[in-house]
């Protein structure tokens, strides 16, 4: 395909007041890609003939075609040109439409990644340094990672920052160091099946209570507190899986005061992904010594590395680290190594926005077809919370999605087998907007959806 691509001028112009202009030149070729203005194996005009029309210096162009082929975007080819390499179209795909993994989709963190591996392997001090056993990393990781957060807001310069395989490592650890076999932690009615599959490891009995509107019922762990001792109470208070509910201050501020009250510590699980205009600081910084601040870069950048940290009370850093200890010896260096280059770049700036950017327009799509149809659901991130009314079926319409080649999870997969305590009964699904690796595979997915809801709606004759 040999179609001329005629670049948008006033976009360009647009996009040079915020950044240089080969890096605007970049972003608008990938909007064109994005848009299908630029299709599969199309030629990019020659770099002369793109720099006059747009009045910019070769060497711009040069530097946009290179920045597009470090994203993966464009393929150079020798005494031919350069090609557009992303595929587009997914006429061909006949896989199952993954709306149940909550993990980002992968729209440029692999090529961040081999830019950071590359630079690794170019640096043979750093290399061996990060092959050497380490406890809890370098100092050049401690350093690094806690101006990061301290960047971000965080008042954590002077405090413990502990690296872990993981968040879910940072949960049995913290359980393994507070509790012994036996003790009773509160966590959420409908929470992080990692949680309670930890609880279960380590025989501690769980006790679960009702969430609402504005947080954790804070009158069902308080009855709780009087019957008995209370080691911790698990919460994600910051877009709650699966339910998005995001927690009132007052609600937090209770809750604190309710642990200092009857000496329990709070574990805030602050793993899943936000949006930047729903995140805040966490409940661990009104009090590092009530609270373990767990997060990890999963959901923020690629599951795959395993890479978490732990903000714990001051008095509990060491117990933490032998803990860590005695279950994997060392963290990997490598991996913090790794995502530290990658943050470094300028290409993680770029990529997060990115993903914010299409997160946003994945939301706006499943909210349009969700209230067209006349379904409740909650938003604010990766995950959307769908809930049906009394006469649905959650199995029913999980039944009907994967009829139609997509996969959700149905809210029982968010509660242990046997509850140690009535709750309220989830009716509902959890659909998580990551799952699609690319723009065209979500809107694929999202046909399917449709499809299913007509079915739904005529096969079981509910009102939607």
């Amino acid at each position: 395909m040999n179609t001329i691509y005629k670049p948008d001028h006033t976009l360009f112009s647009s996009l040079c007041k915020t950044q240089p202009k080969y890096r605007a030149l970049a972003a608008l070729i990938e909007h064109a890609i994005d848009n299908k203005m630029l299709g599969f194996e199309q030629k990019l005009p020659a770099q002369r003939l793109l720099a006059d029309s747009l009045s910019v210096t070769h060497g711009t162009v040069t530097r946009a075609y290179a920045l597009l082929e470090q994203r993966g975007l464009v393929t150079a080819k020798l005494g031919a040109g350069t090609f557009v390499s992303k595929v587009i179209e997914l006429s061909h795909f006949e896989g199952d439409t993954d709306f149940a993994s909550s993990m980002q989709p992968m729209m440029g963190q692999q090529h961040v990644m081999t830019n950071a591996l590359q630079s690794l392997s170019k640096d043979q001090s750093a290399l061996t340094d990060v092959m050497i056993y380490k406890l809890n990393g370098l100092t050049s990781h401690q350093h690094f990672f806690k101006q990061w957060l301290a960047d971000k807001g965080f008042d954590c310069l002077n405090h413990p920052l502990i690296f872990t395989q993981g968040a879910q490592q940072g949960i049995f650890t913290t359980l393994a160091t507070l509790c012994k076999s036996g003790d009773t932690v509160i966590a959420e009615s409908m929470c992080y099946p990692g949680f309670y599959h930890a609880c279960h490891s380590l025989k501690l009995s769980l006790a679960q209570v009702n969430v609402h509107s504005d947080g954790i019922d804070l009158a069902q762990i308080e009855a709780l507190c009087k019957s008995r001792t209370i080691k911790a109470v698990y919460i994600t208070p910051n877009c709650q899986n699966p339910t998005n509910i995001c927690y009132s201050s007052n609600n937090l501020n209770a809750l604190l005061a309710l642990s200092r009250r009857y000496n329990f510590f709070i574990i805030e699980d602050d793993v899943n992904y936000c949006l930047p205009e729903y995140w805040r600081l966490p409940l661990w910084q009104q009090a590092p010594d009530r609270v373990f601040y767990i997060s990890s870069f999963s959901k923020y950048f690629a599951g795959g590395l395993r890479a978490g940290y732990l903000l714990p009370p001051r008095l509990w850093e060491q117990p933490i680290l032998k803990q860590i200890h005695s279950e994997c010896w060392a963290v990997s260096s490598m991996n913090f190594e790794l995502i530290m280059r990658a943050i470094k770049s300028n290409e993680f700036t770029y990529n997060q926005t990115k993903l914010a950017d299409e997160i946003r327009y994945r939301i706006e799509q499943i909210k349009k077809l969700l209230q067209t149809y006349e379904i409740d659901a909650q938003f604010a991130s990766l995950n959307v919370y769908i809930r049906l009314s009394q006469s649905q079926n959650m199995f029913e319409f999980c039944s009907v999605l994967k009829a139609h080649k997509v996969i959700v999870r149905t809210l029982d997969s968010f509660i242990p087998e046997v509850p140690a305590l009535k709750v309220d009964n989830p009716n509902g699904v959890r659909l998580t907007l990551g799952g699609p690796a690319t723009r065209a595979e979500f809107d694929l997915g999202i046909t399917r959806v449709e499809a299913a809801l007509q079915q739904f709606n005529q096969t079981f004759e509910v009102v939607i």
